[in-house]
């Protein structure tokens, strides 16, 4: 019992999951003031049956429902109703009805009849019985003037609007139109009236941003149109599909979705429609030595079409089926005397496959040389956007020539005129390809971003230092590693006593550090340009900070230099390039701007010849706009600029990214990213001297470097409509 109850659960939730929405089970579901009590199966007149479902107090209104075509299902909500009765699925068995399901969520309980083939309901509601009539015939889209209730609109309800209108091309070609509703509870009705879909939104408010046409002719599926209307109360889309097609409708939650599939006629198919295998209603015969003519006349009845028989069909068989499609049951009868059969409107004609064969072949011959008879005809084309001489080229190809044998064209450039001399057949069909592909080239506009961040540090901390030994009879010289700039030496001779005084000045930019005054006739080392040996030589380049000292003993005659400079950089910068182009569909594109580089170069006569080299930002683009609204691009976006010199040529920094990416309209892609970054700490220290401890950091010199640079590309494709304005 405990298997049997587990598979029951499973097979239930999977239908709730189908019909979206959560579920709760009969025996832990919360407590409900309303509830299903009781639900009966009534067979009716006419193969309809009737659905009687009991609560426990009236509803205020009929359930909202939709439908599902595959598998054939209809569902419908109870709103802060419970499911009382127990468990969760019901066998019923009364004709197109076969079982019935519950599933309760938090706020409601889904009832979900299974059917045989997807027919027409009408649901109403009486006090505490609510009644869902499913008639007898299957539901045909196609009908003509055929109403189909797919969710019923409730009493008095508050008014609804639709949020949006879109159109997506399906994997399989179908034209699906998705409706974005404000809540789940609206009433919808689908009907065909002529060859358009109509579908009307009960109750239902249009925004005027929607109320429009979507021309969908691009999109190569069966629609051609959608039209978007108010109709008192209610908002009306008229759908104008073309060809052979056949529709289907879902809602899940507040989303509408309905479908119009392409249907290729197949002559040899007697119930056309997109769906493999058999599709015609279900029979059953059994039939001993009767005549072959007798049966198809007995098909012919069920069905309502006209068959018509050749008279060399003859033979008996004994035939038993049962419950099998009728166009299956023909073709068990064709293949089994060795008939076929071809079928124009509601009529079939049945013959023997030679006799077929035979009348076919007649026909092509018999085709072929009335066109080769036909009187020629003279059509002028006149084209707007397509150009008159590759359209001559188009329909002139030697491998597919679609002019014939005898057709020709001559084109007028000045007026953009084609003029094709042919039979009817061909004109008509010339006429049908220019409709195809004498339209308006869309237009793309393509937005590129080229982002260079960078952040740079750097801290550098050097030193110069000297000693000198000064001696009467001359200079004792103690090193010699560089010279200290900003040194100072000036000589006086006191005329009187004859005393010579020196004076020794050390400048950090315009400030004198230390003086000293020397009597008597001892000299101090200078070197020839003037300034101060010095033992220790390590500064930082174009320090923005220096501090300096001379000191000197006069008993020892010591002259001690010491300069201490320092910098620090903190640099930070963003360059943002945005290169745009405007483009057909299709078309290459090529955006450029920069500059041309001069340089000589040798030629092999000896001579010297002037050279360029582009430094420029640039972007090349080929766009491709797919059915539905996506762009495909063939890309390459470049940054360069000048580099280093090397033998007086410039070298160039490129920075470029060639790819192929497919974006959506609208939206940005990036396309790649570099991100670089650099570390360094440099030391250049004096052997030995620089590894002491503190003193140490006088013989040395110390540089941090820390620098971060990113480049990032991004890509924005819009395309543009018919009044040349992004959408």
């Amino acid at each position: 019992m405990n298997i049997i109850k587990l598979a029951t659960r499973f097979s239930y939730v999977m239908v709730a999951f189908i019909a979206g929405i959560s579920v709760a089970y009969a025996d832990d579901q919360s407590e409900f003031a309303n509830k299903i009590e009781k639900i009966d199966f009534v067979a009716m007149s006419g193969g309809r049956v009737a659905v009687q479902i009991q609560t426990t107090k009236p509803l205020a209104n009929p359930p909202a429902g939709f439908t599902l075509n595959n598998p054939s299902r209809i569902a419908l909500d109870f709103p802060a109703i419970g499911n009382g009765l127990g468990k969760n699925s019901l066998q019923a068995g009364q004709g197109v009805l076969k079982t019935v399901n519950l599933a309760q969520a938090k706020d409601r309980t889904r009832l979900v009849l299974n059917l045989a083939k997807m027919v027409a309901y009408n649901t109403t509601t009486q006090g505490r019985e609510t009644t869902i009539i499913l008639q007898a015939n299957e539901l045909n889209a196609t009908a003509s003037g055929a109403v189909s209730r797919f969710a019923e609109a409730k009493a008095g309800e508050q008014l609804h609007s639709l949020n949006n209108i879109d159109f997506v091309r399906g994997k399989n070609g179908e034209g699906r139109i998705m409706v974005d509703l404000s809540d789940a509870s609206a009433g919808i009705d689908i009907r065909q009236q002529g060859k358009t879909v109509v579908v009307d939104f009960i109750n239902t408010e249009l925004p005027a941003k929607l109320q429009r046409r979507l021309n969908v002719i691009n999109f190569n599926t069966p629609v051609l149109y959608v039209d978007a209307m108010k109709q008192g109360n209610n908002t009306r889309l008229i759908i104008e599909p073309q060809g052979l097609w056949e529709q289907s409708a879902y809602q899940a939650d507040k989303r509408f979705i309905i479908d119009i599939r392409p249907v290729v006629e197949d002559p040899n198919k007697l119930v056309q429609g997109s769906k493999p295998g058999y599709a015609g209603e279900k029979l059953s015969l059994n039939f001993q030595n009767i005549d072959v003519r007798s049966v198809l006349q007995v098909i012919a009845d069920f069905t309502g079409l006209n068959i018509v028989t050749s008279d060399t069909v003859t033979g008996n068989l004994t035939l038993r089926l049962k419950d099998v499609p009728w166009d299956q049951a023909l073709d068990i009868i064709m293949s089994s005397k060795g008939l076929t059969q071809r079928k124009t409107g509601n009529v079939i004609w049945v013959a023997p496959s030679d006799e077929v064969a035979a009348k076919e072949k007649l026909l092509l011959e018999a085709s072929q040389q009335i066109e080769e008879l036909e009187p020629m005809r003279t059509e002028v084309f006149t084209l707007r956007y397509q150009k008159a001489e590759a359209f001559k080229n188009i329909i002139s190809d030697s491998k597919q020539k679609i002019l014939s044998k005898r057709g020709s064209a001559v084109v007028d450039a000045r007026t953009n005129t084609v003029f094709v001399q042919d039979t009817s057949k061909h004109l008509e069909e010339i006429q049908h390809i220019i409709n195809k592909i004498d339209i308006p080239i869309k237009q793309v506009m393509i937005e590129s971003r080229l982002v260079i961040a960078d952040e740079k540090f750097g801290r550098s901390l050097g030193a110069r230092f000297g000693v000198q030994k000064q001696q009467a009879s001359g200079d004792t010289r103690y090193g010699s590693s560089g010279t200290l700039g900003n040194t100072i030496t000036q000589r006086t001779t006191d005329p009187t006593t004859g005393v010579i005084t020196e004076t020794i000045a050390n400048r950090v930019g315009s400030s004198t550090l230390a003086t000293t005054s020397i009597p008597g006739t001892v000299g101090v080392g200078v070197s020839a340009d003037g300034a101060q040996d010095l033992n220790v030589n390590l500064p930082v380049a174009n320090a923005f900070g220096n501090f300096a000292f001379s000191l000197f003993r006069l008993p020892a005659g010591f002259l001690l230099n010491l300069e201490l400079s320092a910098l620090e950089t903190d640099q930070r910068g963003k360059i943002v390039s945005s290169p745009r182009v405007t483009t057909a569909n299709q078309q290459k594109a090529i955006i450029e701007q920069g500059t041309q580089i001069p340089f000589q170069q040798a030629t092999s006569s000896g001579a010297t010849a002037v050279q360029f080299k582009n430094a420029s930002l640039s972007l090349e683009v080929t766009p491709q706009i797919t059915p539905d609204e996506k762009i495909i691009m063939d890309l390459e976006v470049k940054k360069d600029k000048v580099g280093q010199i090397f033998a007086s040529v410039p070298s160039i920094d490129t920075q470029r990214v060639q790819t192929q990416v497919l974006v959506a309209n609208g939206e940005t892609a990036v396309l790649g990213g570099i991100y670089e970054q650099t570390e360094r700490n440099d030391v250049d220290k004096v052997p030995f001297f620089g590894d002491l401890p503190f003193i140490g950091n006088v013989f040395k010199r110390r540089t941090k470097q820390n620098d971060k640079t990113e480049l990032l590309i991004f890509i924005t494709p819009k395309v543009m409509d018919e009044n040349l304005s992004v959408r």
